[in-house]
């Protein structure tokens, strides 16, 4: 059924309760301003009515708008009924734009066509939207450009946003990971729990390790960076933050690791590392009330710079890996071993006593004793070792303490004769 066209109702424009509203009202005939209430002039920003009474409308339209402003007022001038709200841009008196929602009816004025419109500023809301929409732009720019995944979870741990870089770095679209458990991919969901746990202790978390596991089943290395999310009554509804893959740089780190607590020759533990240990086992002794025992063997090669001068470092350094590769067939295999430097070497034996210890030197200067050294690919070299032996004892602090006795076993050794175990 056709909606009925409103019959247009003779009004007073001077009425003061028209001029009381808070709502701004203009009435308009043959397209200039007959009347305009105080909320209008406010609006308008004028100096007063009269400012504005007898102004044409077309000095307050924005270009843009100006054609379906104009024909709204032909439209209910001529009887065509009135006009729903619409979203419409003018300028005040000071050349300032708004964005008024105005709605508009036919009205008899002293005879004449009028309309009457009433207007809603939205100014501010249509600013906000704009800056809200650039806001959402400038998010979807940064979150489809950026390398790091940028993601937010529920309370519950159900992932609710991930940013397109997730597929670069697990293989997943961010639509295969949108509603399912953030903790499905982690190789151990306590990993999870753990992150989860530290966020609701402190709120926050940096650089927090992690790792996560690719749709092809390789296992990456992480670093988060994320908040906790609240609701509008303070209670925890999620997380939201950042991570990354640090694979390569853990590989980095852990390469960096092994090239300061290795020797890069033979591949033992290096002087630091080995002393390091040693400090540290001492140290756990002193905490139980059950000392184990604990010795150490000093290890250095008898004439060792007389295979370097005869066969250059290079022989030196063959020689050295097969002195090494000997101990290990003799050692036992929770011993640690280590280079001190040069030709030295340093064997800690963890439960092992002072008989034990001798007889472990003991096997293991035969051993070098008895077997040919290869150089350049030619039996060439003969090699003997000297060793000194220690047995840790109650007032041992550091590992110069026991190093120390050691030494001293080991020049006594060498002053033997070499090719000789001293305790």
């Amino acid at each position: 059924m056709p909606r009925p066209t409103p019959t247009p109702v003779a009004l007073s424009p001077q009425a003061a309760w028209i001029d009381a509203l808070a709502a701004p009202v203009l009435l308009v005939v043959r397209e200039r301003l007959r009347y305009v209430n105080a909320a209008a002039v406010s609006l308008l920003r004028a100096n007063g009515a009269q400012e504005l009474l007898g102004r044409s409308v077309q000095d307050f339209l924005h270009p843009l708008d100006a054609h379906r402003i104009l024909a709204r007022i032909q439209r209910a001038q001529s009887g065509e009924g009135g006009n729903p709200p619409t979203g419409m841009r003018v300028f005040d008196c000071r050349g300032g734009e708004l964005t008024l929602v105005i709605t508009s009816a036919p009205i008899d004025c002293d005879g004449e066509a009028g309309v009457l419109a009433t207007c809603l500023d939205m100014t501010e809301r249509a600013a906000m939207e704009q800056r809200l929409r650039r806001t959402d732009e400038d998010f979807r720019r940064i979150m489809d450009t950026m390398q790091d995944v940028f993601y937010r979870t529920d309370a519950q741990g159900i992932t609710r946003y991930v940013c397109p870089a997730v597929k670069n770095v697990l293989g997943y679209s961010a639509e295969e990971i949108v509603g399912l458990p953030a903790a499905a991919f982690y190789p151990d969901p306590a990993e999870r729990d753990a992150l989860v746990a530290a966020i609701r202790e402190h709120g926050f978390v940096r650089d927090f390790p992690g790792r996560m596991r690719r749709k092809d089943g390789v296992i990456i290395d992480i670093s988060i960076s994320t908040q906790a999310l609240r609701d509008e009554r303070g209670q925890y509804a999620g997380v939201e933050g950042i991570w990354r893959d640090i694979t390569e740089r853990k590989a980095m780190e852990r390469e960096l690791e092994r090239l300061a607590t290795r020797d890069h020759l033979t591949g033992l533990l290096g002087r630091r590392r080995i002393l390091e240990m040693l400090d540290e086992e001492l140290e756990r002794r002193r905490d139980r009330r059950s000392q184990a025992s604990l010795s150490v063997l000093l290890l250095d090669l008898d004439h060792f710079k007389q295979i370097n001068d005869t066969f250059g470092h290079a022989g030196g350094d063959q020689v050295l890996r097969q002195f090494v590769s000997t101990v290990h067939e003799s050692r036992r295999g929770d011993d640690q071993f280590g280079r001190l430097g040069g030709e030295e070497f340093l064997l800690v034996l963890q439960g092992a006593d002072a008989d034990g210890a001798r007889q472990l030197a003991e096997r293991i200067r035969l051993a070098v004793q008895d077997r040919p050294y290869y150089v350049h690919e030619r039996t060439g070299v003969r090699l003997t070792v000297s060793i000194g032996c220690a047995h840790a004892s109650i007032d041992d602090r550091r590992s110069s303490d026991l190093l120390e006795r050691a030494d001293r076993a080991l020049y006594e050794a060498k002053r033997s004769g070499r090719n000789r175990v001293c305790p």
